[in-house]
């Protein structure tokens, strides 16, 4: 995938432009394991709850990386585990995750 905005707007504000790819594999009958990269130039971090920023200009790059392990319990029930690591120019990096039960229609 791939975005680019000539200017922070109320569909994208997150950066300039980003690419990003991610593949699911399949891991036997039960297991998928679904790595992804993302690249953001002139990222905006959410430090105002939400709020556009008034431009791109000046601000610094930032990456991230992750990895999603489905379950599948049964048809349309499965189990998701998220971790993701995300690096900016001049800021911490956060590493996040989260568990989730998921049941498709």
């Amino acid at each position: 995938a791939a975005v680019y905005a000539t200017g922070p707007n109320s569909y994208y504000s997150q950066s300039e432009w980003t690419v990003a790819a991610e593949y699911a594999a399949k891991i036997g009958d039960k297991w998928t394991i679904t790595p992804m990269a993302q690249y953001f130039g002139n990222y905006v971090s959410d430090m105002d709850n939400g709020a556009i920023p008034s431009s791109f200009n000046g601000l610094g790059d930032a990456w991230r990386v992750g990895v999603t392990v489905d379950y599948q319990f049964v048809d349309n029930l499965y189990a998701k585990a998220t971790v993701d690591y995300t690096d900016v120019d001049h800021e911490d990096s956060v590493t996040k995750g989260f568990f989730r039960l998921q049941r498709t229609f």
